[in-house]
């Protein structure tokens, strides 16, 4: 057939709709049979079957069909291919010229629809191939001109890509396409909520919001199947999923690089003052409030200030007392105002009762360099500490407590026989006995090493890893993964050798994990350039060392796993106790395995709240057949709730503390009426010198009354002082190892705060 005679073919086999129709539906569903392209188009094979046979031999007499003699269904030829584009182009450029089916775009613009965005949308996101991402778009065309609207979102457009994709069995595709976002409604919820969270602002909605989405993000994107699914049904928790994705949950602070001015507070110097080295003590507070104002934006939990004293220690030479108070009082009440903003990290400060012997001869910076080392400055650090400690003893000027920093204060062996570390720990008793937020750490136990730094979070790194600056400077926890014991002891029935199972297989899954976040963490960093800081150059090294920085696996329910799975009660005997040892060393084994490649820590302490969680969705898959259980037991390796005598419990913790290497604490909440701080101090010595507990705290609880400005001890709904019983009567206890008034308190920590046994000394 000449050209002429094929171009008048052409023409007059698209001069009819029903053979246009058909040339579009081939080409958007592949070839079809006789009876399948009349089903499709809704005529009847009965009435139209004549008219139907006449309508394919004029395509095929015009080279645009053909059809398969083995399984007699009509495709489309290269021309067919062609002329059915041109029909979808043709019909495209009415639409827009009529502005029919307009379309609002993510990119806040009003357009017509454009099939093409569908096909390039495909292709880009979700690696679809050209031929089917065309397919997939003429369908989802023609099913919206159906609907005979005039107006679409682009989430609508996208949604029913989606619907199709499903329909074809064509699920990552499906899943690589999924939008991320909050329906309206959960929005507005989130707003109207935002006054119950901690620190409530507009800031704090905007969070919020975003934090929906980088989780769903983190699920759909990051993780694989496998992982996202074990932490949706319950078996794990991610903790920080929110920032997963974007950023480390801690950092140990080295101050003597950013006090000398070697790295700015903000990594580059270019968006914030690129400090010099410092001159005075004020300049050099100063200086840490900077940095870590900045940095609270790079982690997701909380930052620590390790060896405070001494480092500070040679900017106080010649200042009296009194000058050295106002300046600490000025930067301890700038982080408590810096710590009720929404993005700011917990802060703990980690101080010392003496000059660790490794520290002894190393170089100090100061203000002035006459070559002495940190061995100099022993009764400075100490004199230092004392200050401070009174500091954090005075209530701001509304009498309420400075719960910010968390002081973490180290108690090695030589503290305990001076009579200036001896005065400095009855300081610390007294500001334990009257708030509460000292955390006592012993470092007389060989396992706590060399050296060891805490974090706000609860979280331990110490220098086993390389030595004590590797180990525990300028390092931070990557995040932390809880697992369900009791699902897995549900799960193994009984049978020992499936508990240790099926242990490992959450343990591998839990590596799998926290190797994704560590690559997720070194992508941040130095492709994507997020954290200036933390790429530094220092010492042939980056200011964060993120190969020397754990990953935490903790877990709740142990208690409750323990006896689900022998029938016996932790609490009461010694043979749950050897098992729930083995659960615990198992999973420490397990981390040993990976070193040295990867370091991975065991905790008893989780980074967020989980049990109520994993305790719901347990109800929820029929594990638990009770819709009134008790939650799973957390921050502890006993109930909390449940009535133990004190030697027990602390007998049962010791137990744990010197495995659970990534984190710890033994939280000694006392009645009312609270020891003196000299009882206080007997106790503190006891349970270092008899005790293997490396970690613990004095919890007090109290009242505030912003009515009459009095601090009452004990809960009270009413002031014992003015009778006030106002919504302005606060609370104060340590919820999940953090002091927090109740006007933050969520629904979980209120639980925490109120049912959990209080010890007489």
């Amino acid at each position: 057939m000449s050209s002429k005679n094929l171009l008048e073919s052409i023409l007059s086999a698209l001069s009819n709709e029903v053979r246009a129709e058909v040339l579009k539906l081939i080409s958007m569903e592949g070839p079809l049979s006789f009876t399948e392209i009349m089903e499709r188009l809704e005529m009847n094979p009965k009435s139209d079957a004549g008219k139907f046979g006449y309508h394919l031999r004029t395509l095929a007499e015009a080279e645009l069909i053909k059809a398969d003699e083995s399984s007699g269904k009509y495709f489309l030829t290269l021309l067919g291919q062609d002329v059915a584009n041109f029909i979808y182009g043709v019909e495209d450029a009415v639409r827009r010229k009529k502005g029919d089916m307009l379309v609002r775009t993510s990119s806040l613009t009003i357009e017509p629809f454009d099939r093409k965005k569908i096909v390039d949308a495909l292709i880009r996101e979700a690696g679809v191939p050209r031929k089917l991402a065309e397919s997939i778009s003429k369908e989802a065309e023609d099913r919206l001109k159906k609907l005979q609207v005039r107006y679409l979102a682009g989430a609508l457009v996208r949604e029913f890509v989606n619907a199709i994709l499903l329909e074809k069995g064509l699920e990552e595709y499906r899943h690589a396409l999924t939008r991320l976002g909050q329906p309206v409604y959960d929005v507005t919820t989130t707003i109207k909520n935002a006054a119950y969270k901690e620190y409530p602002s507009p800031e704090k909605v905007h969070s919020l919001a975003g934090d929906a989405v980088i989780e769903e993000y983190m699920l759909l994107k990051i993780l694989p199947r496998t992982i996202a699914d074990a932490h949706l049904c319950g078996a794990i928790h991610m903790n920080n999923a929110n920032y997963w994705a974007l950023r480390p949950a801690n950092i140990q602070h080295d101050l003597r690089p950013i006090l000398q001015g070697k790295i700015a507070a903000d990594g580059t110097g270019l968006m914030m003052p690129a400090h010099y080295s410092q001159r005075t003590f004020k300049g050099a507070l100063y200086t840490l409030n900077c940095l870590l104002r900045s940095s609270s934006k790079l982690v997701s939990n909380s930052q620590s200030l390790n060896f405070f004293n001494i480092f500070l220690a040679p900017y106080i030479k010649g200042m009296k007392d009194e000058e050295i108070r106002s300046d600490l009082r000025d930067f301890v009440y700038e982080l408590n105002s810096s710590s009720n903003g929404s993005s700011f990290s917990p802060v703990s400060i980690n101080a010392e009762l003496e000059i660790p012997q490794f520290l002894e001869p190393i170089k100090a910076v100061g203000p002035e360099d006459k070559g002495e080392v940190y061995g100099d400055y022993y009764d400075a650090s100490l004199r230092l500490l004392e200050i401070f400690l009174d500091v954090m003893k005075e209530p701001d000027g509304e009498q309420k407590p400075l719960l910010h920093p968390a002081v973490f204060l180290k108690i090695r062996k030589k503290a305990l026989v001076t009579d200036v570390g001896h005065e400095c720990l009855e300081k610390a008793c007294q500001l334990a006995q009257k708030w509460g937020t000292v955390y006592f750490v012993n470092h007389t136990l060989p396992w706590q090493q060399e050296n060891v730094s805490y974090s706000a979070d609860l979280s331990r790194v110490d220098s086993s890893w390389k030595d004590w600056a590797s180990g525990t400077l300028r390092v931070g926890a990557l995040d932390n993964i809880t697992l369900n014991l009791p699902r897995i002891a549900y799960e193994a029935n009984g049978d020992d050798d499936r508990l240790m199972e099926r242990l490992r297989e959450l343990l591998e899954l839990s590596r799998e994990a926290l190797s994704i976040k560590r690559q997720i963490v070194e992508e941040r960093i130095f492709s994507d350039r997020i954290m200036p800081l933390f790429k530094e150059e220092l010492d042939g090294n980056t200011y964060f060392r993120l190969s020397d920085s754990p990953g935490i696996i903790s877990y709740v329910g142990l208690p409750e796993a323990v006896q689900y799975h022998t029938g016996l009660d932790l609490a009461d005997s010694e043979e749950p106790l050897k098992l729930s040892i083995k659960i615990v060393e198992a999973m420490d084994d397990y981390c040993k395995q990976m070193l040295p490649s990867t370091r991975l820590l065991i905790s008893s302490t989780t980074f967020e709240p989980a049990a109520q969680r994993l305790t719901n969705l347990d109800v929820v898959g029929g594990y638990l057949k009770s819709k009134s259980v008790p939650i799973y037991t957390e921050h502890s390796n006993l109930p909390l709730a449940t009535p133990i005598p004190l030697k027990r419990r602390l007998h049962v913790e010791e137990s744990f503390q010197k495995i659970t290497r990534g984190g710890h604490l033994f939280d000694l909440r006392l009645e009312e009426p609270f020891p003196t701080d000299e009882m206080l101090n007997n106790y503190t010595r006891r349970i270092v010198d008899t005790a293997s507990i490396g970690l613990f705290t004095f919890t007090r609880d109290y009242t505030y009354c912003w009515h009459c400005k009095t601090i009452s001890y004990g809960f009270h709904e009413k002031c014992p002082s003015c009778s006030y019983d106002g919504n302005r009567l606060m609370l104060y206890t340590k919820t999940f190892g953090r002091y927090k008034p109740s006007k933050i308190w969520s629904t979980y920590d209120r639980a925490y705060a109120m049912n959990n046994q209080r010890f007489t000394l």
